[in-house]
């Protein structure tokens, strides 16, 4: 599952800011992050959209365990559920408010972007 999908399109100058107050830098070969060597800028945005939607997750009381060679995550539902992908743990989370998969993970992305631009979290 493409989280991008979820979050809409943003334009060039937008996804630039975006990942830059994250900690981006733009490098020859792409963009990198302490985490991760350069890549192409999609695949920055959707390293960063990762971090940003399971930070949220986290909020609501899902739990990181740990991450792939490629940075995917891994959820967990609190401490005894077992552990999950990031699409599934938003399935999920989704399902538990009762309401579409597209608008919870929209809503948290937003949430990241109006904390990227300095407005208030």
């Amino acid at each position: 599952m493409k989280l991008e999908r979820h979050v809409g399109g943003l334009s060039l100058a937008r996804k630039v800011n975006y990942l830059r107050a994250r900690g981006w830098r733009e490098e020859a070969g792409g963009w990198s992050s302490e985490r991760f060597q350069p890549v192409p800028i999609a695949r920055a945005i959707h390293h960063q959209l990762t971090d940003d939607l399971s930070g949220a997750l986290c909020a609501m009381g899902w739990r990181v365990v740990g991450y792939s060679e490629r940075g995917h995550v891994q959820m967990r539902d609190g401490e005894r559920g077992r552990p999950c992908s990031l699409p599934k743990a938003l399935r999920v989370q989704a399902r538990r408010e009762w309401r579409p998969v597209a608008e919870l993970t929209y809503e948290l992305f937003l949430a990241a972007i109006v904390a990227t631009e300095g407005g208030p979290a």
